[in-house]
């Protein structure tokens, strides 16, 4: 039987990446017990390296060895490498006696600015490498293919949990949830509930870092809106509690390359959404239509798609009910399954 090796951030570490693995490991069941999960120091794993170090290869290479690997699934984002070596403590581990077959959670669209050459400049080296590349949305796809001129590249859709759908008020509220960064866009949110005066927001989640915590609670002090707080890791009990109360989840925001787990959980509780055009970020609700794109950093625009959406609300069932069968845990665990085999030795 195929044996193959996943090296991710697992829980119980607090990390959207961490939950995205677990979720396809559930998904996979009975095939579960030939995954070897290689993780950082706080993770639940049969192994824990230290993603960020340049023995990175040489630790793959005997943990590969040790299990028989067939098979390498790394999931990646940049940060999880190493901001300073610049990733090439990865790029260097992909050279592996096994096919490897990388996740790419973001995908740059934008090469503008240090920052974004620099990104592109890894990710270019890291589809060179892999034996295959799996991205979230078909757009993802087409542009690395046309970017790359490569047929390594192959859409599975991020995933989510089929939740029972519960029977919401007829309120306007509004949640805002997930860790809370520069690039999520939450001052232009709450800009926009002064063109709300009936609704309600929450916003819950933690803080990235302290400029943003600062700004945010700044625009607070300014707003005279209707809007509850929770600023601290929310666990699963807390935010099941957010997602029945909510009528609506709002991601404003202004950097995104990535699909977001959150836009995946509003999904999962059958919750429409306004998402900004942004990086890969809208791609399937305006695929699948089931909410509202709206332009970012313009809390007019916000506040417009907001009403559209609460004046149309079971217009945008059709399109959640047909991305949840489409994108169930389950399905997508099975994909990836697929996948591995045809590159098994």
């Amino acid at each position: 039987m195929l044996k193959i090796g996943i090296l991710s951030p697992f829980p119980p570490e607090k990390d959207g990446i961490a939950i995205y693995s677990d979720n396809i490991l559930r998904g996979l069941k009975e095939n579960k017990k030939h995954i070897v999960t290689i993780g950082r120091k706080a993770s639940n794993s049969d192994y824990r390296i230290n993603f960020k170090s340049f023995r990175l290869k040489r630790d793959l290479k005997k943990i590969i060895k040790k299990e028989k690997l067939d098979l390498l699934n790394i999931q990646y984002v940049p940060t999880l490498f190493g901001k300073y070596t610049l990733n090439y403590n990865l790029i260097r581990a992909l050279d592996q006696n096994i096919p490897v077959i990388v996740t790419l959670h973001e995908v740059h669209y934008s090469t503008k600015g240090l920052r974004n050459k620099i990104l592109a400049l890894i990710e270019k080296n890291i589809i060179k490498k892999a034996k295959k590349i799996i991205v979230h949305t078909p757009k993802q796809q087409e542009f690395l293919q046309r970017k790359y001129r490569t047929k390594k590249i192959i859409t599975i859709y991020h995933g989510l949990r089929l939740n029972n759908i519960p029977k919401r008020k007829n309120k306007k509220n509004i949640l805002c949830f997930g860790m809370i960064s520069k690039g999520k866009g939450i001052p232009y949110l709450i800009r926009a509930m002064k063109y709300l005066p009936d609704y309600s927001l929450t916003i819950a989640g933690g803080f990235v870092d302290k400029e943003v915590k600062q700004e945010i609670l700044t625009s607070l002090n300014r707003s005279k809106a209707k809007i509850k707080t929770s600023f601290r890791w929310i666990d699963e009990k807390e935010k099941e509690r957010l997602y029945k109360e909510a009528n609506i989840v709002v991601l404003p925001h202004t950097w995104a390359p990535y699909q977001s787990g959150i836009l995946h959980n509003s999904v999962a509780w059958s919750l429409p959404v306004v998402v900004t055009r942004t990086g890969a970020l809208y791609e399937m609700v305006e695929r699948f239509g089931f909410g509202e794109v709206v332009p970012s950093r313009n809390p007019k625009a916000l506040a417009q798609g907001i009403k559209k959406v609460f004046k149309n609300y079971d217009h945008y069932k059709k399109g959640l009910e047909t991305y949840r069968k489409e994108a169930n845990w389950p399905k997508i665990a099975d994909e990836h399954m697929k996948l591995f085999k045809k590159f098994s030795r």
